[in-house]
């Protein structure tokens, strides 16, 4: 299953952003593509514990739902509601310009390793507690959604 540990994912992942401009449409949806790159690294940033969320998770999530969306369970386009610290609006990081933004989720995608050996403690606000591989399929998981929102 991918995910970003994986270098031939991670080239994929890369190459995907970098296709993205500030002409990509969204197919769903209400972020602008510049807003869904400051989401994506903000995704990321909490899963290697520089974004802190507080768990309002349940034994359902932690165990059946974290398991079937790790398995490739596609998530409901524009339905399923995200954390405030990821939220364009609220908590999320505000957008700066495309290519900085780009600039820096496509460094947290390239350092996604070393940065969470950092911190391998994690909790995910709906899951519980990830291991690394489960953190690194769940970004891949959540940047392809995001990219395949705008074509890429």
């Amino acid at each position: 299953m991918k995910n970003i540990l994986d270098s031939s994912t991670q080239k994929e992942i890369e190459n995907r952003i970098l296709s993205l401009n500030e002409n990509s449409n969204r197919l769903w949806g209400k972020m602008g593509v510049n807003e869904m790159i400051c989401h994506c690294s903000d995704q990321v940033k909490m899963a290697v514990g520089e974004i802190p969320t507080e768990y309002v998770g349940n034994f359902i999530l932690k165990t059946l739902i974290k398991h079937l969306i790790l398995l490739g369970m596609p998530a409901p386009k524009g339905k399923v509601e995200t954390v405030p610290e990821l939220k364009q609006g609220v908590k999320g990081t505000r957008p700066t310009t495309i290519d900085q933004d780009k600039k820096t989720l496509l460094n947290f995608v390239q350092n996604f390793s070393s940065i969470i050996a950092k911190n391998p403690n994690v909790v995910h606000p709906a899951f519980g507690k990830l291991t690394t591989e489960q953190w690194a399929r769940l970004c891949y998981i959540h940047l392809d959604h995001h990219l395949k929102q705008f074509s890429a």
